[in-house]
């Protein structure tokens, strides 16, 4: 037999390990935007109410934010290869128990194990690619790891939804087992034939409080931003939270200040291009999260459009193809042009189709809709793309990991408090809907107090034991007053992007206003 050249050698290497990379992160970039496809499905499924429904989400996104910003100083300790071998396990575990969860706390449980094993991918595939990938083809690694990335995130909600509408909502969480499975067969072999450098290393110090204290303050905000509306913001639980919050925040920034290995060094911040792109990431975060989430919930809603999850994927495509298209050709088409008014291009972008979005109703044909979802995706493209490398051109090349690093992580906070704030926005609208409507009936008891919290903030049985106590003529005029408030509470929420992505852009135009040094 006969024996494969040096050049053929050379080239098989980097194909496994990139295998084994890219079909890890695509799984994990999949599932982010599959189970916003499937969420109202889970709603109904497991009769959640909404906060719970959020929580689904937003568990996901706060272990993840904290975890991948100490994932490299594991790597380190554990070997890259190990760690993403490990963080494939654990989120094949958490899909597990999301596949058989029978309850709102058991499914935000195995969403927490993955967010474990998600950070253990995203935090150490760049890595493994960037060490065992010949200096010549690390440019094309890293750019195929983005574009996995962004596909996964992309056709996420379309195989989501034809999964929920064909099988079952617990359908996507088996494809990310399947590609995983994948993904950790192409981990072994790569392992036997040694092809990772790894240098263990035992005595790399790892910032443990920094990340303890960016979770509770972290948790401690998003808990209170999911629970305000329904306790109101004066209760002693919201101002508990809040106060919690805040302490945490100026202790986790002390520390950052005070340690010499810092999980989220500050001092990046001196520089306003790199300002630029950490806040400009976090807003598309932002972004991208409320819309999907919020989408999601609306176009599938009987009293919004009705659509079918596949549908409702399918109708995301023209945001989330050019989202995929910009990020992956910009940067390289764009690669030594003054990025100031492309990244500021983006979130005006971002902010007209927010804006022009939110006067969606019941009914609207889809000709109303795909051009302004264009926009959004085109906003996406360009600000995803752009604006790490914004920041990265003016860092040394020894402060590029970690740089990079702190950019990941407020992108995830982004997405976090995507879902979390414009959901405050949607039950504050609902709230104030809902009392009016109930408070002018003629049925029902004489205090409605807690019959009202139960309309906003209940489950869909608990809404339907709460419609018992009224006359079916004021039952069907509560039910009406929902779809209003459903639609209301939308517009609220792409209200708000428009909002952040207009001061995205200022921001961009004020900081970016003097070209980063190359």
């Amino acid at each position: 037999m006969n024996r494969p050249s040096d050049a053929t050698e050379r080239d098989a290497v980097p194909v496994l390990v990139w295998s084994a990379a890219l079909l890890c992160g695509l799984a994990v970039a999949y599932n982010s935007g599959a189970v916003m496809a499937a969420s109202p499905y889970m709603k109904i499924d497991l009769d959640l109410d909404s906060n719970t429904l959020q929580w689904v989400m937003v568990s996901y996104m706060l272990v993840a934010t904290v975890l991948v910003g100490v994932m490299g100083g594991f790597a380190d300790i554990f070997g890259r290869l190990r760690l993403l071998m490990a963080g494939a396990v654990m989120f094949i575990a958490g899909s597990l128990i999301c596949i058989l969860a029978d309850s709102g706390a058991v499914l935000i449980a195995g969403r927490s194990v993955q967010a474990v094993g998600g950070a253990g991918i995203f935090g150490t595939g760049v890595a493994v690619l960037t060490v065992a990938t010949p200096q010549s083809q690390r440019a094309l690694a890293l750019g195929l790891w983005s574009a996995a990335v962004a596909l996964g995130l992309g056709v996420g909600p379309l195989i989501g939804g034809a999964l929920t509408d064909v099988i079952d909502w617990r359908a996507i969480f088996g494809f990310d087992i399947l590609l995983l499975l994948a993904g950790l067969s192409a981990c072994f072999r790569v392992a036997r034939a040694r092809l990772v450098p790894e240098e263990a290393s035992p005595r790399t110090n790892i910032d443990y409080a920094g990340a303890a204290l960016m979770m509770g303050s972290l948790g401690a905000l998003t808990f209170a931003l999911s629970r305000g509306p329904e306790n109101g913001w004066g209760s002693a639980e919201t101002i508990t939270l809040l106060v919690a919050a805040a302490v945490a925040g100026a202790a986790f920034l002390w520390r950052e200040n005070q340690a010499k290995k810092p999980m989220f060094s500050l001092r990046f911040f001196a520089r306003p291009s790199y300002v630029a792109a950490a806040t400009g990431t976090f807003i598309s975060g932002f972004g991208m999260m409320g819309l999907i989430y919020y989408f999601n919930l609306f176009v599938q809603a009987p009293g919004g459009l009705n659509y079918s999850a596949m549908a409702t994927g399918a109708a995301l495509l023209p945001c989330t193809m050019l989202f995929f298209a910009g990020s992956i050709g910009l940067p390289r088409l764009l690669s030594d042009a003054d990025l100031r008014w492309p990244a500021t291009l983006g979130m005006v972008l971002m902010a007209a189709g927010f804006w022009l979005l939110r006067d969606l109703s019941p009914g609207v044909s889809y000709d109303n809709v795909w051009w302004k979802l264009i926009l959004i995706g085109a906003g996406f493209g360009l600000t995803f793309g752009l604006l790490p490398r914004v920041g990265m051109r003016d860092l040394p090349d020894s402060d590029a990991g970690q740089g990079s690093g702190v950019i990941n992580v407020c992108l995830y906070v982004g997405f976090t408090f995507g879902i979390a704030a414009c959901g405050v926005a949607v039950t504050a609208i609902r709230h104030t809907a809902i009392r009016a409507t109930v408070s002018g009936l003629s049925s029902g008891p004489a205090e409605r107090t807690s019959l009202i919290h139960d309309l906003v903030h209940g489950s869909n049985s608990a809404v339907a034991k709460a419609l018992t106590a009224f006359s079916d003529d004021d039952a069907a005029t509560i039910k009406k007053a929902f779809d209003s408030a459903l639609e209301s509470g939308f517009d609220g929420a792409m209200m708000m992007l428009a909002l952040m992505s207009a001061a995205g852009a200022v921001l961009c135009m004020w900081l970016l206003r003097k070209p980063a040094s190359v």
